[in-house]
């Protein structure tokens, strides 16, 4: 694990403070965001953050992302508030109700990159408005392989701009909820749903589906791997921005797709079984490979 390379690998979107509500207890003022949970999903260090906080953003958070990316030079620190998102969830976890949204900041503040930024060879666009998805897009100088995340909200209210994001990526990693309202049918089969989004211009597509794991399409194949199995769910915040954590990080040191969706199942399984981002940063190497040998067996074609 290095942190002297350069930005190779950018991880772009939202950074945030929450107050998470679940069967468990009210959880207030915890590390949130796309970004985040992404950047604390990556196996070695050596991706760079990019994003806007508030000048309140707390110094604890801040020298939590510092140790898992490069520099700070493309997290943008400016007067005014942080994004802070509030949210209950049903007991089972199966639904969450969204109980605020104030952007802060990062409704006027655009991030701005750096040189060697802008020289990126992966970038992950995490969930975030498709405006500030283009204006990184727009200051990137190279070719980079991109993967691209979604929220059903941005389906509504910026569908223009989210198509234009995605003819950009390469890849579209969203979950089977916003694959079905994306694709605008009516009680289809998921290669029906895969089919429909392929068929927008979207190169390739991973289906995340919670507990049932995730399926990859393109137009030359398709396949899924399993979900890793936790005894206790305690929080799913941030699961699926674990899962494209991992996967980046796994296709940045070369791994092929397949493998890379392991890695991106391992640490989606460890986001899950502790409140918001605490799951990330306190799993043993020893847990890390065992579940990764695991999902690894049980591959399916």
């Amino acid at each position: 694990m290095t942190s002297n390379q350069s930005h190779k690998t950018l991880i772009a979107g939202s950074i945030s403070i929450d107050k998470i509500i679940n069967k468990y207890g009210t959880y207030k003022n915890v590390l949130g965001g796309s970004a985040s949970y992404a950047l604390l999903s990556t196996s070695n260090k050596g991706c760079q953050l990019v994003g806007v906080v508030g000048s309140d953003f707390p110094d604890q958070y801040l020298n939590l992302l510092k140790n898992y990316s490069i520099t700070l030079d493309d997290l943008m620190i400016a007067n005014g508030k942080t994004f802070t998102w509030g949210g209950e969830y049903a007991p089972d976890f199966s639904n969450r109700e969204t109980l605020y949204v104030n952007p802060g900041i990062a409704e006027s503040c655009l991030p701005v990159l750096s040189g060697e930024s802008k020289q990126c060879e992966y970038l992950l666009l995490g969930n975030t408005s498709p405006r500030v998805q283009l204006a990184i897009l727009d200051q990137i100088e190279t070719k980079p392989f991109i993967i691209l995340d979604t929220f059903k909200l941005y389906i509504d209210i910026a569908l223009e701009d989210l198509k234009k994001t995605m003819y950009h990526s390469d890849l579209l990693c969203i979950n089977y909820n916003e694959a079905l309202y994306l694709s605008k049918l009516s009680n289809p089969s998921l290669d029906d749903i895969a089919k429909c989004i392929l068929d927008m211009g979207v190169k390739s597509l991973i289906i995340k589906r919670g507990e049932e794991g995730a399926s990859f399409f393109n137009n030359q194949d398709n396949f899924s791997i399993a979900a890793y199995y936790v005894d206790q769910v305690m929080d799913t915040t941030g699961a699926g921005d674990s899962f494209a954590g991992g996967l980046i990080s796994s296709l940045m040191n070369g791994a092929d797709i397949k493998e890379a969706m392991v890695e991106g199942s391992v640490m989606a399984s460890f986001c899950i079984e502790d409140i918001a981002h605490r799951g990330l940063i306190s799993f043993s190497e020893e847990e890390y490979t065992l579940r990764k040998k695991w999902l690894e067996s049980s591959l399916t074609t």
